[in-house]
This record gives C-alpha cells, structure tokens and sequence, in this order.
C-alpha cells in the first residue's frame, strides 16, 4: 500500500451529490440528476474529463461528507472502494443471492460497526478510486434506480479485483436511505452477476416466494429487456503494482502427511529449493508407528524438516499442533499432494505486501474434477480460504484462534477459519501468483476417511453430506440458507467428482435416474447428517488458544 510504502499519497476527491452538491474544498462538486439513468450518463461524463484520484457520491440528506474521515481512508490505501451501504438498508439484498450461492462468504455481511469486505455498495455514500472506477466501466446504465445500479457496482469492482468494503466512518448511524430494490432491477442484477440460467431459477424461488408470480413475472421480462438494450459492461480488472517484502522473513512451513510419503518426497525437495528459504518445515505425519518411515526425516534434520509424530489422524489438530510449534512469524500451509513452485513462499509474502492482507490464499490448480475458474489468474478479495495453499502471521491465531477441531477428518475448517478472519473485519486475499498443481491423490490424507469433497464420499452408506458441512452452514448462516446449500449441494452431487461441471444433459439425466433407485438411503443418510450435524452444534466450536 502506498501508505506502507512512504509514497506520497493524492487526496484530491470529486464530489458526485444526489442534488444540491455541498460547499467542498477537496476537488470539484457536481450535481447527479435523481432520475438514476441521467446520473449514469453524467458520471460517465466525468469520468473522462480529468477527474480527481477519488470520486465520492453522496446524498445530501446525509449532511457534510466527513472530509478529515474520507482523507484518512484514502490514506490508508486498504481498498479501492469504501461505503456505508449496511447503514443505509442495503444488508442482505436482494434476497435471492441465498438460492444461488447461499453459504458463499459473499452473502453474509460484516457488522457495520466494524465494517469489512462487503459488495452491497450505495451510490448514496461510496468514495471510490477513480481508475478503478474506470477499470470495470462506470455506471451500468441498464438500471433504473440507483439501488440496484449500486448493488451491481460493488459486486462487479469486488469480482475484478477490487476490495471492496464498509466503513462505519461515512454513515455511523444505521438508517435507511436507500430507495426500495425494483423488481426490474432485482433481476437485472441476477443476470448481470450470475448468468440466465440462475436468474430464471431464482425468479420461480422467488414468485414462490413472495406468492405474487405476475408481479415477479413482469419484472423478470422487463430486466430481460433492459439487458437487451443496455449490454452488460465488459470490465477490465482492477490491479495494484507489486510491494516490496522482506526476503529474509522468518516462514514456517506446515504440512501434514497421511500414507503419501512418496508424494511428500519431491514436495519437500521443492520447498528445499525456495527463493525465500523457510525458517523450518513441520511435518505432522500421522501414519501409524509400523508405518512411519523415520529415516526420511533424519535424512533432511539439516535442511530444517522437522517430524511432529502424530498419533490421532486429523487434519486441524495437526494443523493446530504444528502452529504452537512454529518458531517462525509467518505460517505458510501446504498439502502433501501438491507441487509447488520456487517462488511459492515469495509470491504469498509478496501478496499479503501488496494488499495489507491477513490473509492469503493461491491459485490450486486440480488435476482432476472442475476446470480452473477464470478467477483465479488475478488479485482480489478471496471467496474461500485454502489450508493447502495459504499463509499468514502466526500472531493472527493469538487474535482468532486455532483451527476449530470439531472440523477433524470432515470438511470446511479451511473456509471456516477463512471465514472467521473475513467478518472480523480483516482481509483475506487470493493470489494468483502462489500456485500449487493439486495432485487430488486417490489414497491417504482425507481420502483415508473416504472423502472426495463435502458431498461426494467412496462410501454410499455413510453420512450425506459430509456432517461438518451442515455444521458450517448451521455456524454461520439462516435457516434459509442452509436448506439451500443442502439442496443444492445434493443436486451437484448426482454427478462423480471427475465430471465435476463437465457433465453432459445425458449425463445429468442418467445419474438422476439412478439416485431415484437409491432415494430411500439418500433419505436416511441425509437424516444421519443432520443428526450428527446437531450433535456438533450442541457440543460447540472446539478452537484452542495459541499459547504464548
């Protein structure tokens, strides 16, 4: 950040107000017209006539803008965005993200007195970069009210690399200024953020709902014709310039093995060869003693791999075992079925330089199940954390805690501790440049308790899903959304782990033929989960301290 960097720091700010434009010092006012597609048309105008390195639009109902406040964010060069939509009625909308992405860590919004990583941006009151307001393209003009337009000006900055949140500093009182959500606009936002498919989808959910079909009917038809005459912006990404970092940092190396020794041989041969030598690697093996092969460790004692024997397989209580442990002031994760880099240590400390974050998270490439998104080959706000391929200061555990171990040889601890950090305020980044190829091993590590992912397990009798799964969403989200995450995720789960979003409509329609033969053990191994799922609810987050 240019902060951090002794870099001089330009605070002019363009004033963009919804009216009469306040009295302002710090660059040029103007007025926006209250009809939201005139607004559009006048900011894109000024945004090609030289404006200010900041743009801020305000509403004058809200009195001054707080000059000394917005100058101390834009001094802080934590994000490219800053606004008060939670404190002016935008928390939670629209409604039907939940039937989408419903356990996303983008649907849930961070306490707006702490503020955080949070899209749901009001035009109302948003100090925003200028380029990269320019970057993605302005204003969608397709919108007719500025509720809407600013909802799906957030998400766009948020999903092309901008970080994007709420201060508490702009509007400090909860209020409600933002004008009601249309329906035209609701689903112009659906279809500009996730595609016809969804917005179809979640316009039945939604005409169930709301048990007005012609009303939700309409305003389907008229964003379908918006969409028609306003083409969806095709933005550029927002990028920052590489930061310095300190190359003799001190980086521990956590990495747990279960039955892969001849995977972990060649890993531990690439973090030998690091640009930035870790202090120390901690090997958590948890094979059993008869099988344990001592004599790799004694071989590399000198280039600082260190085993931790593990009796009790599990991988956040090995996880949280190597943390106390560490000696080092970085903590980088890595799993036993990956290939890495040279640079993989640099490229993460480099990251967390360049975006001030708490917490970084690479680019896994998987040799098997989903193709690599188009998201992960640049910078932005992550949308979940990965133990396997991830770092950051040992001192955040002293502030959040351990790994929770209730999430031992199940799923979702990783997102769940990404989670954690993310609505205390903090950021968490990914990094396209720290890339580890994810070997996806067919034996040992989780694979030993019979687990592909969190909804797809080599045992057709057990639990589905994976109990940890509904532990998560029950943690953190309504009951709404996690009825949805539970529908959706069984529906995904027709198809094998290797045609993972690559199935066929055939295909589609022969898994599903053959689920309807095996509905009653589905049932029954749904109700199991949720059993166990409640079980671990009661018992409680089980996080341990870092000891000092």
């Amino acid at each position: 950040m240019a902060a951090d960097r002794g870099e001089a720091v330009d605070e002019r700010i363009d004033v963009l107000a919804w009216g009469t434009p306040p009295a302002w010092s710090a660059g040029r006012a103007l007025l926006l017209p209250l009809h939201y597609p005139a607004a559009a048309r006048t900011v894109a105008g000024h945004l090609a006539d030289d404006p200010a390195p900041w743009t801020l639009f305000w509403h004058p109902r809200l009195g001054a803008p707080p000059l000394e406040d917005l100058r101390a964010l834009v001094a802080s060069g934590a994000a490219e965005a800053w606004h008060g939509g939670l404190a002016l009625g935008l928390a939670g909308l629209p409604d039907e993200h939940d039937y989408i992405h419903p356990t996303s860590p983008f649907v849930l919004d961070p306490d707006p007195e702490v503020g955080g990583t949070c899209w749901r941006l009001s035009l109302g009151a948003a100090l925003v970069r200028t380029d990269a307001l320019k970057a993605v393209g302005g204003l969608d003009g397709g919108f007719e009210g500025a509720t809407g337009a600013g909802l799906e000006l957030g998400r766009r900055l948020l999903e092309r690399g901008a970080v994007v949140r709420h201060s508490s500093a702009l509007v400090p009182i909860v209020g409600c200024l933002s004008e009601p959500l249309s329906e035209r606009d609701r689903f112009l936002f659906l279809r500009r953020t996730f595609g016809r498919k969804w917005v179809v989808y979640a316009s039945v959910r939604r005409a169930l709902a709301t048990r007005h079909p012609i009303r939700v009917a309409r305003g389907l038809a008229a964003s379908g014709r918006a969409a028609a005459a306003h083409p969806a912006i095709q933005p550029g990404l927002v990028e920052r310039p590489p930061a310095p970092f300190d190359r003799a940092a001190r980086v521990s190396v956590v990495l747990p093995t279960l039955g892969r020794y001849e995977l972990l041989r060649p890993l531990l041969a690439q973090l030998g060869r690091q640009t930035v030598p870790p202090l120390e690697i901690l090997v958590v093996d948890q094979n059993d003693p008869d099988r344990r092969d001592e004599s790799l460790y004694a071989a590399l004692a000198s280039k600082g791999v260190i085993p931790i024997f593990q009796d009790v397989k599990g991988q956040w209580v090995s996880r949280n075992a190597a943390v106390q442990q560490a000696r080092g002031d970085w903590v980088a994760f890595v799993d036993d079925d990956s290939e890495i880099e040279p640079d993989f240590i640099a490229a993460h400390l480099e990251g967390i330089a360049r975006y001030g974050a708490e917490l970084s998270t690479g680019a896994s490439l998987a040799v098997v199940g989903a193709p690599v998104p188009d998201n992960y080959g640049f910078f932005r706000v992550a949308d979940q954390w990965d133990s396997g391929n991830g770092m950051c200061r040992r001192s955040l555990f002293a502030e959040m805690g351990l790994f929770d171990e209730q999430y031992d040889r199940q799923r979702r601890g990783d997102a769940e501790f990404g989670l954690r950090v993310q609505l205390s305020g903090r950021l968490v980044v990914h990094n396209p440049n720290a890339t580890r190829v994810h070997l996806k091993a067919a034996e040992g590590g989780l694979r030993t308790f019979g687990q592909w992912d969190g909804f797809r397990s080599k045992d057709r009798s057990g639990p589905l899903p994976v109990p940890s799964m509904l532990y998560f969403s029950a943690t953190y989200h309504s009951r709404r959304q996690q009825r949805e995450d539970l529908a959706l995720g069984l529906v995904h789960a027709l198809v094998p782990y290797h045609l993972k979003r690559r199935a066929t409509p055939v295909q589609w329609a022969g898994f599903l033929a053959a689920e309807l033969v095996r509905l009653p053990s589905l049932v029954r191994r749904v109700l199991t989960s949720r059993r166990l799922a409640a079980e671990m609810v009661q018992a409680g987050p089980h996080i341990p301290k870092l000891a000092l």
